[in-house]
């Protein structure tokens, strides 16, 4: 049998690598609504006023520890339609007499891709536009840094050309040299144009957000040389769960030894691991980890090993 005598820990820092910084944005929308007036006459007259929201991660901070991608982005264009149907008044209008609209549209496919349907919007006129941060496209898999300052569209991003016999010339962004381009990296963001629809895909696979830890929690500290087990679901080497205290567990005695089979009778190697309970591993500081099993026979004697890693 074999159980843990005593673990010495390194600091642990509280909060892991944000997947994007606080204070940088996610999503940039604008529109504009046609205000209902009256003149002196009382006349009724129209007017476009324009309207802008900013969203940054500090703003998605609940929703941004959603579990899945998909999840995260519903509620990143929901914040934006609902901003925008807070902002509008009565008898106010979001279209044209024509029917073109003053506002971009996300839509969802079956497949669970995000659409931006750029059909029916007026771009020309650069009263809708949408832009992304630069830091989540870069982590979703939109764009890619080839070299400082030069970038390309990455795999995740699509341009929908299906059913256009024609390519639109985009007049909404142009590049450093006033040419027309349907996207462009500009300070924090990344401006597309929407002259054309667009299709962001892989919306689970890239979205991995680094959770923030609490200071006081429980740790998993698996080793092989025990036997596995079921935990979760899932079978394990789970030796022991301690309870962290940032100020009083760099080292940890349990009253009680928890003992469990060993898987050999020789052992050569000694492989241990240290995890959140989410399965993430221990981003621990400088320092070593100091192990300590105490290994046991049915009626027998006992031995004590020592396990150091870095």
């Amino acid at each position: 049998m074999v159980g843990l005598v005593s673990l010495s820990l390194p600091t642990i820092p509280v909060i892991g690598e944000n997947f994007v910084g606080n204070q940088e944005p996610l999503l940039y929308v604008r529109w504009h609504e046609r205000v209902h007036d009256k003149d002196d006459q009382g006349t009724d007259v129209w007017y476009h006023e324009r309207r802008e929201l900013t969203l940054r991660d500090q703003d998605m901070k609940k929703e941004m520890a959603s579990s899945t991608g998909s999840h995260f982005f519903h509620q990143l264009v929901y914040r934006y339609q609902q901003e925008r149907g807070k902002r509008t008044q009565p008898k106010n209008k979001w279209t044209e007499d024509n029917g073109l609209k003053l506002y971009p549209t996300f839509e969802w496919t079956s497949e669970g891709d995000l659409l931006l349907n750029t059909t029916n919007v007026d771009y020309k006129r650069q009263v809708a536009h949408v832009s992304w941060g630069k830091s989540l496209a870069l982590k979703m898999g939109w764009i890619e840094q080839v070299s400082p300052g030069q970038y390309r569209l990455g795999p995740n991003l699509l341009q929908e050309f299906q059913g256009i016999s024609t390519i639109p010339t985009p007049t909404d962004v142009r590049d450093a040299g006033n040419k027309p381009t349907f996207w462009k990296v500009d300070g924090e963001y990344v401006k597309l144009s929407l002259s054309c629809p667009w299709r962001f895909v892989n919306l689970n696979n890239k979205f991995r957000p680094s959770p923030e830890f609490p200071p006081t929690r429980r740790l998993h500290v698996y080793c092989d040389v025990g036997t596995s087990s079921m935990v979760g679901g899932r079978i394990t080497d789970l030796l022991r769960e301690i309870k962290y205290h940032p100020q009083n567990t760099t080292h940890f005695e349990p009253r009680h030894i928890q003992y469990v089979p060993i898987r050999n009778e020789v052992v050569e190697i000694v492989e241990t691991q240290m995890a959140e309970i989410n399965g993430d591993l221990v981003q621990f500081g400088e320092g070593h980890t100091l192990l300590t099993l105490h290994f046991k026979r049915e009626g027998g004697g006992v031995k004590k090993t020592k396990c150091r890693s870095t």
